[in-house]
């Protein structure tokens, strides 16, 4: 039967409490990286999650004609704009005209195509929600 020679300086019960004692601190080890770290505030407090689906929570404020004056593009698109005139005027990115008016929250456009309507509310200085006649919502932006 084979025996290791005791390392030099130990009795071979010192070795194998040595070795016992390296093999409980590496299981320790070990068991300690699995281990999940102790939940502080900072790390429990969830973060905010957004609906990138959820419609906008449209402003207080209420959309004037004042705020409607100007060149507004839909969903950070600025390339095909429609501009409101002061003077109750409209103009397409296409070059059709026509005229429009607020009466509340519904702003009304009318040109050579017919009357077309819809539903707003301000979301900020430079947003303007559209509700939809089908029941959807777009967002169009300051341009």
């Amino acid at each position: 039967m084979w025996t290791a020679a005791p390392i030099r300086g130990y009795s071979a019960i010192g070795e194998a409490i040595m070795i016992r004692t390296l093999s409980i601190a590496l299981i320790f080890a070990l068991a300690a990286c699995g281990q999940a770290a102790t939940p502080t505030a900072e790390t429990t407090a969830e973060a905010p999650t957004l609906d990138p689906h959820a419609p906008p929570v449209p402003s207080d404020d209420p959309v004037t004609a004042a705020f409607l004056v100007g060149s507004w593009g839909d969903n950070g698109d600025c390339t095909s704009t429609i501009t409101y005139n002061a003077d109750g005027s409209f103009r397409m990115a296409d070059g059709s005209t026509g005229t429009w008016t607020l009466a509340g929250d519904r702003v009304t456009m009318s040109g050579v195509r017919g009357d077309f309507g819809v539903n707003v509310a301000k979301g900020n200085e430079n947003q303007l929600l559209a509700g939809q006649p089908d029941g959807s919502f777009g967002i169009s932006q300051r341009c």
